[in-house]
């Protein structure tokens, strides 16, 4: 009986050590995703070529910055008003234009848009989360995509058509009529009613 046990233990100890060899000299099968790394050194070596033989230029004076400074001078001038042209897309005539002080997003905020607060778990400890945060309103999101400005009289105005802002007047082939005219006693009143609005403290 014990025999038995014995040869029963051996051969089992056989087939484990037998299967163990034959895995070890299996090679992987898994394929290896290595094409995404060659492609990646092909890239470096050839960016790294590139600049090699065309070296970025050393530029003494940005054409863009030149431009960037000179709008926002005049985005910040109140003697600067712009013409606005509004359009219905695909239409080329404007159907009229407004003068306005500054072209700005309806979705421009005057406090931080988000906010960093400090979490505690067990797990990770300390961690800092940004969120959204509201608008001055107590809202939150976005207004749409449109925008918004005030004429020489303070009228708001806002919109989401298509427009073409110009320091000076532009020429069509028919008259383009100015918009957001006061010419009623009615429109004088609501108008001093945003005026005492606006300039409420």
């Amino acid at each position: 009986m014990k025999n038995f046990i014995f040869q029963s233990f051996l051969m089992m100890l056989i087939v484990i050590l037998t299967f163990s060899f034959t895995s070890c000299d299996e090679p992987d099968s898994r394929p290896k995703n290595t094409t995404a790394l060659d492609e990646q050194a092909h890239t470096e070596n050839n960016q790294r070529t590139l600049l090699q033989n065309q070296p970025l230029p050393t530029i003494t004076w940005s054409m863009e910055r030149d431009n960037l400074i000179k709008l926002k001078k005049l985005q910040n001038d109140r003697t600067v008003n712009f013409f606005m042209y509004v359009f219905i897309e695909g239409i080329q005539q404007p159907i009229g234009y407004y003068q306005v002080n500054k072209v700005s997003s309806v979705n421009s905020q005057l406090s931080n848009p988000q906010q960093i607060i400090n979490t505690r778990s067990y797990e990770h400890g300390f961690n800092s989360n940004v969120i959204e945060s509201p608008s001055e309103d107590g809202s939150y999101g976005t207004n749409g995509d449109a925008v918004f400005g005030f004429t020489p009289e303070d009228i708001c105005i806002e919109t989401n058509m298509k427009f073409i802002c110009a320091t000076v007047p532009l020429h069509f082939a028919n008259p383009v009529n100015r918009l957001a005219i006061i010419t009623t006693d009615e429109a004088k009143q609501m108008l001093e009613n945003t005026k005492n609005v606006m300039n409420k403290k």
